[in-house]
């Protein structure tokens, strides 16, 4: 799951995805020395105790000392991947070794967490907002920037290959795009890693995707080819899914 990269101006939100905060960023060029590592922890969690421990790093590469503070969130995501953000459900508890602090110049520094849930699977997001930049926006308002790390709290058992489905795989070839819908009627959180549509003579990629607990999730592929594509492979860690693709070639 890629969350939204936040920018702060003077206290109004403004909220950009990956690619759009990417070209924001262009403008000042300090903001793009902030990382956070890892994007993603999955743990899993044992039963006995249902607690996860991890580290998250926080890496400052620019001239200037930054300040650092931390929030918890949950988040829901809907079934065409738009993102909701809610205070931290009461049933998830994390500890942070840290909620703020400081980052010297050219320096990283290091989150230890602990976490548990009264039920799982769950997950929730970790917001970073970097402060301290010299750099304004050009009607002179200060930048704050926001990263996320998104954890999961994940079972030892996966979703089955009997409870994920291809509902639907369709080509539009007006707007040159494979619409895929896929459900997933287990309990168990489970993630795409790559989907590849294929024809005779072209293929195409897209990135993987998670789809969450009783819940569905639709995707949009681009397709280049000039034949209309014939089928589409989701591929899994322990399996994969394949569906005929269905629509009118152009």
């Amino acid at each position: 799951m890629v969350h939204p990269i936040r920018l702060a101006f003077s206290g109004h939100w403004a909220w950009r995805y990956a690619l759009q905060a990417a070209c924001l960023l262009l403008c000042a060029l300090s903001l793009q020395a902030q990382t956070v590592r890892p994007l993603i922890d999955e743990n899993i969690v044992q039963q006995r105790d249902k607690k996860a421990k991890g580290k998250i790093e926080y890496v400052n590469d620019t001239l200037e000392p930054l300040t650092v503070t931390l929030d918890t969130q949950s988040f829901t995501v809907s079934d065409t991947g738009e993102i909701s953000y809610a205070p931290l459900n009461s049933s998830i508890h994390v500890k942070l070794s840290d909620s703020s602090f400081r980052i010297l110049p050219k320096q990283s520094y290091l989150v230890f967490y602990e976490a548990s849930a009264d039920t799982i699977p769950a997950w929730f997001v970790v917001y970073a907002t970097f402060a301290g930049y010299k750099e304004t926006t050009a009607e002179g308002l200060k930048i704050h920037l926001l990263l996320p790390h998104t954890i999961y709290l994940l079972p030892k058992q996966g979703v089955k290959k009997e409870e994920l489905t291809v509902k639907t795989a369709k080509y539009d070839p007006q707007a040159k795009v494979v619409k895929v819908r896929v459900e997933n009627t287990g309990p168990a959180f489970c993630r795409v890693l790559e989907a590849d549509v294929t024809s005779s003579r072209d293929e195409a990629t897209s990135n993987g995707f998670p789809v969450f607990p009783h819940s569905e999730r639709e995707i949009e592929i681009p397709w280049p080819g000039t034949a209309g594509p014939t089928k589409v492979v989701l591929q899994l860690e322990p399996f994969r899914l394949e569906q005929t693709i269905h629509g009118t070639t152009p």
